[in-house]
């Protein structure tokens, strides 16, 4: 009877623990953003104030565990990380900042060095944020000859480099209450008014903005650089929580934490540092530009966007906090656009085929691609693949390898080219396959367990397939039939775990019935059919699929709403459904999407058509992912523990 009651407390145990988790699941699961489910959270963020410069001279004590430590604990609230760097003194190097997404320096009271500069510069032009806190005239709280808006005019220089001018006219002479305050998106939400006790005004110029003012100057500016935000404050005091470290508990300082909405500020400050831009979500919205058919790709930190904008193909970066880089130019003419990473080469191959009217009709032509190491112009270099009429076209890198797939109309049959990433070396342009029949649309993924290449396309409205081996040799032949039949199929193929996930639109682009998939193994055996929607997919483009830490993510675009909006839906190896996500829900006809997700982060683009001579490349960057686990195995252990109970009972 005692070994009895002793198995059933352990089950019970067993139970709680695994309902516990589940509960911890949801629990993680569920934050409500504008009436929707959302996954992505902002609580990756990592936040790093510097205390390398004397921050805490004098009568002062900014830092985090002193009259900071108000702000570090609301941002830590929020499930950011935030960290102090040096003891008082100390040297900032890169490698210490590119952990973070930002780096506050609340009036630095000691010069910095060429390198500490660099390397400021740097993390802010990759995609860090800088907040930069000054004060007033004859701040200079260690008596070495320099006040902190001083050190950002003539020792940083960085009145030049972001914009932002510091002058020597003190801010809240006569008024502590600032109430000239822009609406900034993120930087001044709910902030209605905030406090400044003897600060330093501003002059932005160029790019940079006033978000606030007082006595005609800027009290608080920002600006943009490369990839990254700077914003700059005026006043110590204003974030001020009254307290000190224990070593300097004899400082004299005040509480402007709690007045006015000196609090909010301070949080919306990190927020929109981060690139942030609502403070109800952690998801930034990328600025437009004209264009159509993206494609979209990530690695080393940071992601590619290229589009068609008008004829010729253009795009632009995104790094890691989300900030968006300037539009690029690659090519003159193009279509069909896609993309891929190149990890041997640290750079991004941008491929499509050559396409321009010729006497009022299309003319296709040649295949065509470009490397792409970063937002400069410089460095960039590309080829002819193949000077045939072509049309539709796919890249995938994996084994060393980048495989370029296309359909070639002249021959009537599927070829391939090999660029050896090692030896930067071309293959010859060798055929996939050739038939008789009508071949409409081609795709290629790498799947790193079973190391080999799948090439897919479409002819006679079925379904066809190849393995390509790792060593460049052709595989298996597969015969895909699928139901329904397929036309214009806007096919896309991932491979992640040994499986490979195949999706395709079925009906023509004006009548389309929905989108499908197919789950195959590295053998091409068919384990699994699905339907991903139904909902009138007429004109919202392809599917796009791709493979993300044990599961493959389906991009796609539907009129279940009366109008195309875009969705992200998360799938088992297997098939079966995991999460969906609603990343539009506007009037917009929002359609043609592309996206990718590094674990953490996800970008997903799409088309917004206005009309035929409007069209605009809109994103959304997330961060903080969490796709949430409900595993079968959990569930049935719990059925099983249950039973068991229940038998000893």
């Amino acid at each position: 009877m005692v070994r009895t009651r002793k198995k059933l407390l352990i089950l019970s145990v067993f139970l709680l623990l695994i309902i516990a988790n589940i509960v911890v699941i949801i629990g993680n699961q569920n934050i409500e953003h504008e009436g929707k489910v959302d996954t992505f959270k902002a609580s990756n963020l990592k936040v790093l104030f510097d205390f390398t410069k004397d921050e805490d001279a004098g009568n002062a004590d900014w830092r985090i565990d002193g009259a900071y430590s108000n702000w570090a604990d609301a941002l830590r609230s929020m499930g950011m990380s935030v960290d102090s760097l040096g003891d008082g003194q100390g040297e900032i190097t890169y490698s210490d900042l590119s952990p973070y997404n930002v780096f506050v320096l609340p009036e630095p009271q000691d010069e910095f060095t060429d390198n500490e500069k660099s390397a400021i510069i740097e993390f802010v032009h990759n995609g860090g944020g800088l907040v930069y806190i000054a004060d007033h005239k004859s701040s200079d709280r260690n008596n070495n000859g320099w006040d902190s808006w001083s050190i950002w005019n003539d020792n940083l220089n960085f009145d030049s480099t972001f914009n932002i001018t510091l002058v020597s006219t003190n801010s809240g002479n006569n008024q502590n209450e600032v109430t000239d305050i822009a609406n900034v998106p993120v930087l001044t939400d709910n902030v209605s008014s905030f406090g400044t006790w003897l600060g330093t005004c501003m002059e932005p110029s160029g790019s940079a903005k006033s978000a606030a003012n007082q006595y005609g100057y800027s009290v608080l500016s920002y600006d943009t650089y490369g990839y990254g935000r700077v914003v700059v404050h005026c006043d110590s005091s204003t974030f001020d929580d009254g307290t000190a470290d224990s070593s300097n508990s004899r400082d004299n300082l005040h509480d402007g934490w709690s007045k006015y909405n000196d609090a909010t500020l301070a949080i919306n400050m990190i927020l929109w540092a981060a690139g942030i831009n609502s403070t109800s979500s952690n998801s930034t919205y990328l600025k437009e530009y004209t264009g159509s058919s993206p494609s979209v790709s990530y690695g080393n930190g940071e992601y590619l966007v290229a589009y068609k904008n008008g004829t010729y193909v253009a795009g632009y970066f995104v790094g890691n906090t989300g900030s968006q880089g300037p539009e690029i130019k690659f090519y003159k003419y193009g279509d069909g656009i896609r993309t891929a990473y190149n990890a041997d080469g640290n750079n991004f191959t941008v491929t499509s085929f050559d396409y321009y009217p010729t006497s009022g009709k299309p003319h296709y032509h040649q295949i065509l691609n470009r490397f792409i190491d970063d937002e400069s112009s410089s460095g960039t270099y590309g080829f002819t693949i193949s000077n045939d009429a072509n049309k539709s076209v796919d890249v995938s890198y994996g084994s060393h390898r980048i495989l370029f797939v296309w359909i070639n109309l002249t021959r009537n049959q599927v070829e391939g080219m090999f660029y050896n990433t090692q030896s930067s070396s071309y293959s010859s342009n060798f055929t996939i396959y050739k038939d008789t029949l009508k071949k409409y649309d081609v795709a290629v993924s790498y799947d790193e367990t079973s190391n080999e290449f799948l090439v897919v396309w479409t002819e006679n409205h079925d379904l066809k397939g190849r393995f390509i081996n790792s060593n460049g040799s052709l595989g298996d032949y597969l015969a895909l039939s699928s139901t329904p039949n397929i036309y214009e199929a806007q096919l896309s193929v991932a491979g992640g775990n040994g499986k490979f996930m195949i999706t395709y639109r079925n009906g023509t682009f004006s009548s389309a019935n929905g989108a499908y998939f197919l789950i195959i193994d590295s053998q091409g055996n068919i384990e699994k059919r699905g339907v991903i929607n139904d909902e009138n997919a007429n004109y919202c483009g392809r599917v796009e699929v791709n493979w993300n830490s044990e599961n493959f993510m389906v991009i796609f675009s539907d009129n279940r709403n009366g109008n195309p909006d875009v969705f992200v839906r998360f799938y088992y190896s297997n098939g079966d459904e995991k999460e969906e996500m609603d990343i539009t829900t506007s009037a917009n006809k929002e359609e043609t999407p592309s996206g990718m997700s590094n674990g953490d982060t996800m970008l997903i683009v799409w088309r917004n058509y206005v009309s035929s001579s409007k069209e605009y490349i809109e994103g959304r960057y997330y961060r903080g992912i969490e796709i949430p686990e409900f595993s079968p195995l959990i569930i049935a252990a719990a059925i099983f523990l249950l039973l068991a109970i229940r038998k000893f009972q």
